[in-house]
């Protein structure tokens, strides 16, 4: 009788072991895949992704969630890769052919940000709203993570979408955002979905986030220009020299191959990292803006045209780069292989000094001369108009920087008022 329970025991730990031994090897290709995206393999990243997925179909490994961690993942770059079609696809596919699981919300979330760069604001918060029903009835879907991203994009969608199609204006006040601390010389601000507010005060060499989960932090950080999100959420800011990563104790040097030489940059004042991992890195002193790749390799510059001169960089939806040239005062936008996609420009323009994009594609661009924001729609049509004086009475005196947050709301850093503005 022991002897056959024992026999019976060891029969269910060989069936289970059998079951595990899928998942387990699956998890550790996911993770290899993920690491080559880390080390700016992208296409190679992509079919180790689609390979997890062609190696494990569903007929045979039914419940295996690492397929639908992979089509996902697989999904999002496809979308930062600038196709659209074929991320939808993927994430098509894992809300009809994967059981219900967390990725089902992340392929929610991820296809209702495509719907809405498509302009399809109605399907698109239907999928977002379902991300939030999920969390709230406790089912196997339930992703709070994604839960707090689409209650974003919801916010996002109800300032552009439903405001205006009520004949009411997106933004309705503003007011100064409480920073923890007074403000010198603010010049930089940064923001995005999911994410915190980053300030720069050129006046204290400060750099301080402001975390709505937590007390204000502050790092000292030397001239410090303007700073961004960086794509596994990290705090970056351009510093003369270098870009660095102040409350990850962090700087990154780059240098522009010219002939057998290297020349360092050093007179950094803008940037963005892409979701492949590659730095977009504003250079005032050489006056370009070149990318390089994750390791730091420089892979190219883009095309200003003759004498040209940036100000600011700023990256969009479906990988899209966008940039401000100061002389012939114009945004030129870059295609995520560094070609040219469109320009455009208008002789109202005083001084385009600054520009953000939200995450649905809609351009925000700061005319430091007029002391205004002049917003545009992802198709690049002329939308609304905000300052010089605010809705609410508030003037903007010495803007320096924009950013927009994941619900929508416009920050100025401005030095003038010695303020970060919100507009609301």
């Amino acid at each position: 009788m022991r002897a056959t329970a024992i026999a019976f025991l060891a029969a269910v730990a060989a069936f289970a072991a059998a079951l595990a031994a899928p998942q387990e090897r699956a998890e550790s290709r996911y993770f290899e895949a993920e690491s080559a995206l880390l080390a700016g393999d992208v296409e190679g990243a992509m079919a180790a992704f689609t390979a997890l997925i062609d190696d494990y179909p569903p007929a045979r490994f039914p419940a295996l969630t690492w397929r639908a961690a992979a089509a996902v993942r697989a999904g999002e770059l496809e979308l930062e890769l600038g196709r659209a079609d074929a991320g939808e696809a993927r994430f098509v596919a894992v809300l009809d052919g994967e059981p219900p699981s967390v990725w089902s919300s992340r392929a929610r979330l991820g296809l209702a940000r495509s719907l809405m760069w498509r302009g399809e604001w109605p399907a698109a918060t239907e999928l977002l709203q379902s991300i939030v029903d999920a969390v709230e009835a406790g089912t196997d879907d339930a992703d709070p993570i994604g839960a707090g991203l689409a209650r974003e994009y919801l916010g996002l969608a109800h300032r552009l979408w439903v405001r205006p199609a009520a004949g009411e204006a997106p933004w309705r006040q503003s007011g100064r955002l409480a920073v923890g601390a007074e403000l010198d010389n603010p010049i930089g601000v940064a923001a995005a979905t999911g994410v915190g507010v980053l300030v720069v005060d050129e006046g204290t060499d400060v750099v301080t986030l402001i975390d709505p989960a937590g007390p204000p932090v502050s790092a000292t950080v030397r001239d410090a220009a303007r700073p961004w999100w960086g794509t596994a959420g990290e705090a970056l800011v351009a510093a003369d020299q270098s870009v660095n990563a102040p409350f990850g104790l962090e700087s990154h040097q780059f240098a522009l191959p010219q002939g057998d030489r290297r020349r360092p940059l050093n007179d950094l004042r803008a940037g963005a990292r892409s979701a492949t991992g590659d730095w977009i890195l504003l250079d005032a002193g050489f006056k370009q803006v070149m990318v390089f790749s994750s390791g730091g390799d420089y892979l190219r510059s883009l095309d200003l045209g003759p004498g040209g001169e940036p100000v600011d960089v700023a990256l969009g939806p479906l990988g899209k780069v966008f940039v401000i040239e100061k002389r012939r005062r114009e945004v030129r936008v870059f295609n995520p292989d560094g070609s040219l996609f469109t320009g455009f420009g208008y002789d109202r323009w005083r001084e385009p000094y600054a520009l953000a994009v939200d995450a649905v594609g809609f351009v925000y661009l700061l005319d430091r001369g007029n002391r205004q924001i002049e917003i545009f729609d992802p198709e690049l049509g002329a939308g609304w108009t905000l300052g010089p004086v605010l809705p609410g009475g508030l003037e903007l005196r010495d803007p320096r920087d924009i950013a927009v947050d994941g619900s929508g709301r416009v920050l100025i850093a401005d030095r003038g008022l010695s303020a970060i503005i919100v507009i609301e």
